[in-house]
């Protein structure tokens, strides 16, 4: 017995050691590897950031409470030059003429496979990492927010600022009431995209201070970005357990995901995601679920003919588009619903709100716009439309300064050729290996744009042009990203933008309280730019100039 015991003993610390030995082995063969042997080993980096992706997770997640790495890759770019490598996979290049190579319409670029199921919504064209599919599914996208479709749906969009409009003068006018703009643009932006992509009325206008709940279950999803890039494990966890589990977990999300059990599916995480903190009011779960409802709808009716559709959405236009039948799944279009929610109410919402401060705190601009609007607007209860809205020079200048200085999406974006190698200069990057950019780099590139930290719209009038000449001053503006994976939105959010800047500064007078520019200054990245820990957000007082009579949706 005794020699039975050593004898398993012995075979225990061998197999222990046998454990130890190989995981050693190859951890030296990988730092060896990534170090000497990668076909990025010779790009400039810390050798940390070479080494292990460890290294920005510690940026992304514990440095000054996470979303630091942003400023961690321009202080790489500072001492390392344009092009660095930023983990061992992946490179990152500072150079405001090279972006067009990366974002173009010829190449066929792909995202990384790691981005498609990190918001878990896989089959969203916005998720699609293949070129070919992502340039599938688009194709049934584009007719629905061409500019031609956008510019008739202008007097939708200004119906519904006037709800919010005429909230400002009857309740807030003149009163000590606050509001957070940041919840006031969201409601705009989600109402707006809810009504013109699926003819769905969600009156986020209407609730009290304008606090929504879908909108703060976004947020709270922006956060956690982070950390299901870096522990996507974290997902399958989730999404294996059963609801009736994760609803004893998690008592506040009960509401959604009984809904999505009826209308979208057992998908624990989704719920998880959006619902973290939160428990959804009986009418916004109404409003998510009839867009499922919708979905069944449409999907019960596929030969339906927009054209006698009083109002077609983006269903209709996709099953009228050549996509194959598998693309017509109720899944897939479950997960193209939420993505168009959810990216057309956070970009939107949040340039609106940095551009909102920006003009309070700035007098002389304020002064200048109410000029252009007062003397273009004799009636503020007559908003023109936003082509006639365009044209104004003023405020074609503010808006394109909102932009660059709100920046969108502040995150890079990975792009990958597996066909042909790019050429950096003196570079040969090898086909297969991710290469990003990102608007922040780009919008406050102080060659391109003297004083990026200042707001200074005067830099956009009289068509200016960019410190070679060569090009428009808009070629380097980036906020929706370029090429065949721009944002499909940005003829919308242009709409929004300039409806929304025009009907609030023609129509009202508002101050700002107790909000600095630490309120709205880059200091973490959560996909967009987020400011410091501890703000309560851009918050204003409001005077009414003119009221206007509400357009209800």
């Amino acid at each position: 017995m005794s020699n039975s015991l050593s004898s398993s003993s012995i075979s225990l610390a061998q197999l222990a050691a046998s454990v130890c030995l190989a995981t050693t082995g190859y951890a030296l063969w990988l730092i060896v590897y990534r170090l000497y042997l990668s076909p990025l080993a010779r790009f400039p980096g810390p050798k940390l950031a070479a080494l292990t992706k460890w290294y920005e997770a510690y940026f992304d997640l514990i440095s000054k409470g996470g979303g630091q790495f942003p400023f961690e890759i321009r202080r790489m770019h500072e001492k390392y030059g344009p092009i660095v490598r930023i983990n061992p996979f992946e490179l990152h290049i500072d150079d405001a003429d090279f972006y067009e190579t990366i974002y173009s319409f010829n190449n066929k670029i792909d995202k990384m496979d790691d981005f498609q199921y990190r918001f878990n919504i896989p089959n969203a064209t916005f998720s699609t990492p293949g070129a070919a599919l992502h340039r599938l599914r688009r194709s049934a996208l584009n007719p629905f927010f061409s500019l031609g479709r956008i510019r008739e749906r202008s007097p939708q969009i200004q119906a519904h600022f006037d709800n919010i409009s005429n909230r400002l003068s009857v309740e807030f006018a003149d009163t000590d009431k606050i509001i957070n703009l940041a919840d006031m643009w969201a409601c705009f932006s989600t109402d707006t995209v809810m009504e013109i992509a699926f003819a769905r009325t969600s009156r986020l206008w209407s609730l009290p201070d304008f606090k929504s709940p879908l909108v703060f279950a976004l947020q709270q999803k922006s956060e956690w970005t982070h950390v299901t890039l870096h522990f996507d494990w974290i997902l399958l966890l989730i999404s294996s357990l059963p609801n009736w589990l994760v609803k004893r977990m998690v008592a506040p999300m009960k509401p959604l995901l009984e809904f999505r059990e009826v209308r979208l599916g057992n998908d624990p995480f989704v719920a998880f995601s959006l619902n973290l903190v939160l428990s959804l009011t009986n009418s916004l779960c109404w409003v998510i679920q009839d867009i499922g409802m919708h979905i069944d709808d449409v999907l019960g009716h596929r030969n339906l003919d927009a054209k006698q559709s009083a109002m077609p959405t983006l269903f209709h236009d996709i099953l009228q588009s050549k996509l194959p039948p598998q693309e017509l799944e109720r899944d897939r279009l479950s997960d193209e619903a939420l993505s168009v929610v959810g990216a057309g109410t956070e970009t939107v919402s949040n340039a609106l709100t940095v551009g909102t401060f920006h003009i309070l705190n700035s007098p002389e601009v304020l002064e200048k716009l109410k000029k252009e609007l007062n003397e273009a607007i004799p009636d503020p209860r007559t908003i023109p439309t936003w082509s006639e809205l365009e044209k104004l020079p003023y405020l074609f200048a503010v808006v394109k300064e909102i932009l660059r200085i709100s920046y969108g999406d502040v995150e890079r974006l990975s792009r990958i050729n597996r066909t042909e190698a790019m050429i950096y200069k003196d570079w040969v990057i090898p086909a297969g290996v991710p290469v990003s950019m990102d608007a922040w780099h780009m919008h406050t590139n102080p060659e391109v744009f003297p004083e990026p930290d200042q707001f200074r719209p005067e830099r956009w009038l009289d068509n200016p042009r960019d410190n070679t000449g060569r090009r428009p001053l808009t070629y380097h503006l980036v906020t929706f990203a370029r090429g065949s994976r721009n944002c499909v939105g940005i003829h919308l959010a242009y709409a929004e933008i300039y409806i929304g800047l025009a009907t609030l500064f023609r129509r009202h007078d508002l101050e700002l309280f107790e909000t600095t520019r630490r309120d709205v200054d880059f200091y973490r990245e959560e996909l967009k730019a987020c400011p410091a820990p501890g703000s309560k957000g851009v918050r204003v007082k409001v005077k009414s100039i003119h009221s206007v009579e509400q357009a209800v949706l």
